[in-house]
């Protein structure tokens, strides 16, 4: 009975990330895979962005979105969120860190698997040509940081965690990554493979995080 009385004691929020953890990190496995399987297209599709501009507003709403993915924008959302919502403050510190960390995760990968920018300025004869030879250190170029984008695995981490202390946001919270996502390959800033391996980072070490557990009132 105490067990019982314990499982119902949670929120229905929290129940239901538990429940999604398993085929998530099957989705995160997925996204990794593609790199190796998809990466011929990369230069292609991601010259075929450049070269279509989007309609007015929706390229604004895509240029827009970068915030949703940038250190600074993470940093001033969670300031905001930390002042009006003071019941979830554990929450959203966790929450922080955890964004934080896999932005950083991600662009510390960039100097181990370092690989030149769609928007570079360097002719590359086929997609192999684009990555580089690893040298060990972080004497790297920005245009020879490529893969994987920090920006996207920021932007899923932030839509993740918003979506567990807020769930129903949770379309909103995943159209402005999916947004910020297109400003990635549209500014010629990143590959779609290097996207899709920023986003596996951020679903893999959202699904191993330990989210505080609030007790439903």
């Amino acid at each position: 009975m105490n067990v019982l009385n314990s499982m119902r004691a949670y929120s229905p929020s929290e129940s239901r990330s538990m429940r999604i953890r398993i085929p998530l990190l099957a989705m995160s496995a997925m996204f990794f895979a593609a790199v190796p399987a998809i990466q011929q297209f990369d230069p292609p599709v991601s010259q075929w962005m450049r070269q279509h501009p989007m309609p007015g507003d929706l390229e604004k709403a895509v240029q827009l979105s970068e915030a949703f993915a940038h250190g600074s924008g993470v940093i001033a959302i969670f300031l905001i969120l930390l002042q009006v919502d003071l019941s979830n403050r554990k929450r959203l510190a966790n929450a922080a860190i955890y964004v934080l960390m896999v932005g950083g995760l991600a662009n510390a990968a960039k100097y181990f698997l370092p690989r030149l920018r769609p928007n570079s300025g360097i002719e590359v004869a086929d997609v192999q040509s684009t990555w580089l030879p690893f040298i060990f250190g972080i004497g790297r170029k920005s245009s020879e940081l490529s893969f994987p984008s920090g920006h996207t695995a920021t932007a899923v981490a932030l839509a993740i965690s918003l979506s567990i202390i807020y769930p129903r946001g949770v379309y909103g919270f995943a159209t402005l990554a999916v947004l910020a996502l297109l400003q990635r390959i549209y500014s010629g800033a990143h590959y779609p493979t290097d996207c899709l391996a920023g986003a596996g980072i951020a679903i893999a070490i959202g699904c191993l995080w330990p989210w505080p557990v609030v007790k439903a009132s």
